[in-house]
């Protein structure tokens, strides 16, 4: 339909919020021997509209809001419609929906299965065996169908992202997820409330509806605290609302009878019968339920910082509770987000909208214009694939990559981040052929050239800058298209050239390095692009601790780390980087190579100047 997905997933998002709050209600009015629906049906749409987490997926691009309205539809007809046909197989192609969209839908939608076989054994002492298949089977055969599919396309049961995201069980981060979602989101106040309505209806009238919610609710946290929760605030956890707001709002109004009920059996005490109103004891109750299960994620959601202190929630901390529960909060936050763990929707935000301010216009560059034996790695690989679909590309992560998916993370748990520890096993990069790196769009060709080392024209007044891993091969593929090559390139090879004249190098380690008189110059041969991922570290001490910057005189040296796709140039087989040479006098120098992800030590060594 010619319709851009950037502009049409949040909108679809949006359509699914309105399903899931309509399915929402539509419960509410046809849940049998419910009183006061009216106050129940406003008590459930507070509870789920002050949810913060609901509020950040009703229009993200994702396929968040999606599974939940299917969930939230699948659940809802099985509850209420378990004795009709239609209402069965409305629930069956729900939850195959919802399998469809994520991984854990067969998860949900055994829970229901098995709800719904309990549910009759217990009211019925019999099995129903016609209506069960209605129910399981068009989820199996669709179901089966796609899985049978996947693998014969992929040679795969689960998807590649399976693999490239799950490494082993996370109980530990999940843990501390699903706790600071209890608190944040309330979570410690809907279960016990629906609970208490699951029992008050099964004792009256052996409806166990509510169950069904709770044993939904009770395996997918299983599920989460396994993996070790999500990369975005919350998100897996979507459904839980909508889906808890029902029966805690239900839960609100009976635990109101009961105190109104209580109170009228006083009527020695009690004068009038406003006292004993249920229905104000359950909006006494509800007003602070609802504060707090949103006031802390209210905060969060409007203030720019990570954490509530007496700066930005002071009101928040003043009332009974709060600060014990925000220290609790603040500290669970800390921890997860070390990890790339529930970080807040701002932050990604932030990035998506400067990323798409970066790539986007690479969609006015004339398609074609690119060599068609690129191949680029890149760490984030949607917006830039997005606006260059030319590319070939390999993603660091292997969420595109069946390879990286499937390599061994050996680092424990307490080092791990989420859906980042895959990485390309050794020299699987330069097996593949990886032979550029693509940077952000520039409007000038000086600007180009300080983003990267080579810039080629693609528009009007538009640039790709970028770096290679191989100069000859660059000048090579790009010979007839204007190609412009920084002074540093040049200047590089030049001093190497320089170089190979008769200087020996002052260190031999895995590289030579040679100290002359305005640069310190790095040579390798051979070279492998393996050689050049790990960061160099420069550690410079001078004769004069005076001469060192004021921000590394309390560490004693200076500090000129580097990265060789910023600073090296690969010539004749050969990797060369050149840095300047600081003007005070040197004394020692510690330099080597390391993985700043894993603090691991590619090699080092040291040498002294004067010696």
């Amino acid at each position: 339909f010619d319709l851009r997905p950037e502009y049409v997933a949040p909108w679809l998002s949006v359509a699914c919020t309105v399903g899931t709050i309509a399915t929402m209600l539509w419960w509410v009015v046809r849940t049998p021997r419910l009183q006061e629906r009216g106050l129940v049906a406003w008590m459930a749409l507070g509870l789920v509209c002050s949810s913060a987490t609901f509020a950040v997926w009703t229009s993200g691009g994702l396929e968040t809001r999606q599974f939940t309205f299917f969930i939230v539809l699948g659940v809802v007809s099985l509850a209420l419609y378990r004795h009709s046909r239609w209402g069965l197989l409305t629930a069956s192609l729900s939850l195959t929906a919802a399998a469809y969209t994520r991984p854990e839908g067969p998860l949900v939608a055994a829970c229901c299965f098995t709800w719904f076989a309990i549910q009759h054994f217990l009211t019925n002492r019999r099995l129903p065996w016609r209506e069960l298949g209605i129910l399981v089977g068009p989820f199996v055969i669709l179901v089966a169908a796609h899985f049978l599919f996947r693998y014969s396309y992929y040679g795969e049961w689960l998807p590649n992202t399976y693999y490239a995201k799950y490494v082993r069980p996370w109980h530990e981060a999940g843990f501390r997820y699903l706790v600071a979602a209890a608190l944040e989101t309330g979570l410690y106040l809907f279960l016990p409330l629906a609970c208490l309505a699951l029992w008050t209806r099964w004792r009256s009238y052996r409806d166990g509806t509510y169950g069904l919610v709770l044993l939904c609710v009770a395996v997918h946290m299983a599920y989460v605290m396994r993996i070790g929760g999500d990369i975005f605030e919350y998100r897996p956890l979507d459904f839980y609302w909508p889906l808890l707001a029902v029966p805690a709002a239900e839960g609100i109004m009976r635990l109101g009878a009961a105190i109104a009920g209580g109170l009228g059996r006083m009527r020695l005490f009690v004068r009038g019968g406003v006292i004993a109103n249920p229905h104000l004891w359950a909006l006494l109750l509800f007003v602070p339920v609802l504060f707090y299960s949103s006031a802390m994620q209210g905060v969060l959601l409007f203030d720019d910082t990570p954490e509530l202190t007496e700066e930005n929630a002071s009101w928040l901390l003043a009332v009974p509770g709060m600060p014990m529960l925000v220290a609790l909060s603040n500290d669970l936050r800390q921890q997860s987000t070390q990890h790339i763990i529930g970080r807040r929707f701002k932050i990604y935000r932030g990035f998506t909208i400067n990323m798409i301010q970066k790539w986007k216009p690479y969609e006015k560059m004339v398609r074609g214009r690119l060599p068609d034996d690129l191949l680029v790695l890149w760490t984030n690989i949607g917006i830039p694939s997005y606006y260059l679909p030319d590319l070939k590309v390999i993603d660091w992560a292997g969420l595109t990559d069946a390879t990286i998916a499937r390599n061994p993370v050996t680092k424990p748990n307490h080092e791990r981040t989420m859906a980042h520890d895959r990485q390309p096993p050794p020299e699987y990069l330069e097996q593949r052929g990886v032979n550029i790196r693509i940077y952000p769009a520039a409007f000038s060709e000086e600007k180009a050239l300080k983003r990267g080392h080579y810039a080629l024209k693609i528009g009007p007044e538009l640039w790709m800058p970028f770096r290679v891993f191989d100069h000859q091969w660059a000048i090579e593929q790009f010979a007839d298209s204007g190609l412009r090559v920084s002074n540093h390139v040049t200047t590089t090879i030049n001093q190497y050239e320089s170089i190979v004249s008769g200087e020996m190098p002052v260190m031999r380690a895995h590289f030579d390095i040679y100290l002359r008189e305005n640069d310190i110059t790095y040579v390798k041969y051979p070279c492998s692009l393996s050689d050049t991922q790990a960061k160099f570290f420069l550690h410079i001490i001078p004769h004069d601790m005076q001469d060192l910057p004021n921000d590394r005189k309390p560490y004693g040296f200076d500090n000129l780390d580097f990265h060789f796709y910023v600073n090296g140039v690969r010539f004749n087989g050969k990797c060369i980087v050149s840095v300047d040479r600081p003007a005070y006098d040197i004394r020692h120098i510690k330099t080597g190579q390391f993985i700043s992800s894993q603090g691991h030590r590619v090699w080092e060594d040291e040498f002294s100047v004067d010696e």
